[in-house]
């Protein structure tokens, strides 16, 4: 009788020691593990329908929530994007259409809840800029380092003739004067002279005749 009533004890606290060890295995692997965004990676600019890979296939999976947040969010407000009861080994999550929000920086959370109410997040920080101009980056240009030997030569300097603008003898023309009313030519200098003799001649004959009167 003793031996028949120890089985039993026995064999319950073998199953005891199992569900104990079970449990102590799901929790480490469910620590192990963790739920995992593959992309969009951290830091990368979206715009429209942008779909979020990752993985949710989980020990002891329950469900999964893929929401969004501001970055930064004083408030803790997270938006749901799409709830599942389906885990997902790797691959498509949900879509997330970012034209329904603002251009800006948001916060991609995915939750993994387990069955023991426990719950583990994956985050990743993006940019949304569907309406704003994204900047180009311009490479850098390393400038290189150029080695010149600089070998003496002689140089010749050849004065390049130029051309000597000879001054232009510029005569004027003679201006005409208009003719001058004192000029005296020598015609009329002989005429006033005869005529001044005739004058005197006139003048000692009359003379004459007047003394021969008065005798």
């Amino acid at each position: 009788m003793t031996g028949s009533g120890a089985l039993p004890r026995l064999l319950a606290v073998f199953l005891a020691l199992a569900a104990a060890l079970q449990a102590v295995g799901l929790a480490a692997a469910q620590a192990a593990a963790s739920p995992v965004i593959t992309s969009p990676a951290e830091g990368d600019i979206l715009k429209g329908q942008v779909a979020v890979n990752g993985l949710t296939d989980l020990p002891n999976f329950a469900s999964a929530e893929l929401a969004f947040a501001y970055d930064p969010d004083p408030t803790g407000t997270w938006f749901t994007i799409q709830t599942t009861n389906l885990p997902v080994a790797g691959g498509l999550i949900a879509t997330w259409d970012t034209t329904a929000v603002t251009d800006g920086d948001y916060m991609l959370r995915l939750r993994v809840s387990f069955l023991d109410a426990s719950s583990q997040d994956a985050l990743v920080k993006v940019k949304v800029r569907n309406y704003t101009v994204v900047p180009t980056a311009t490479p850098a240009v390393t400038p290189t380092a150029t080695v010149v030997l600089q070998i003496p030569t002689a140089i010749v300097i050849a004065a390049s003739p130029t051309a000597t603008v000879q001054p232009t003898a510029v005569i004027p023309t003679p201006t005409s004067l208009p003719p001058n009313p004192a000029r005296v030519t020598t015609g009329e200098i002989f005429s006033g002279f005869w005529k001044g003799a005739l004058v005197v001649g006139l003048l000692v004959l009359l003379f004459g005749a007047l003394v021969r009167l008065r005798r």
